[in-house]
């Protein structure tokens, strides 16, 4: 599927969501408030389009090692999602293929991220600083879900 048809699938799938019809930022991202918390859709690959669902965990963070290292080792413990360094910030993000997308996996997609996000991002930020990002974008109301027996999210 073209890109230009699943971002505006994906603009009314949110408006749906949401209730507000989303505008892209200067970077051609959508952000989205769901469940308490503010993610980000990005819509990649002209011909063969890809959602790709995030969150900024940590910003004002350069790249060291140890940190490529502790990615790594997160990364080795998640599913359907990646955690990176890109320009400064941790992203913890997940990717679902255009044609696929629809509301039960794009809230699956968020869900996984805000696990994610909640589980690592913490220890991230005690061992290696910056400024917190998702953390900050949480409104009150917000929940970390259900949780299993090692404090993750449903997802993980």
């Amino acid at each position: 599927m073209r890109s230009d048809m699943v971002f505006s699938y994906v603009r009314d799938l949110l408006e749906g969501l949401t209730g507000t019809r989303p505008e892209p930022d200067s970077d051609g991202d959508l952000l989205v408030g769901l469940g308490g918390a503010q993610f980000y859709v990005r819509v990649v690959n002209p011909d063969d389009a890809i959602v790709q669902v995030f969150s900024v965990g940590i910003a004002d963070l350069e790249p060291t090692p140890e940190l490529m290292t502790a990615l790594n080792d997160i990364n080795q413990q998640i599913g359907f999602a990646r955690a990176f360094h890109v320009q400064g910030q941790v992203l913890i993000e997940s990717e679902i293929w255009g044609s696929d997308v629809n509301v039960a996996n794009f809230r699956h997609a968020c869900h996984n991220i805000a696990g994610a996000t909640d589980r690592f991002v913490p220890q991230l930020l005690e061992r290696f600083g910056g400024t917190p990002r998702f953390e900050q974008s949480k409104e009150p109301g917000y929940g970390h879900g259900s949780t299993n027996d090692d404090g993750s999210g449903a997802y993980l």
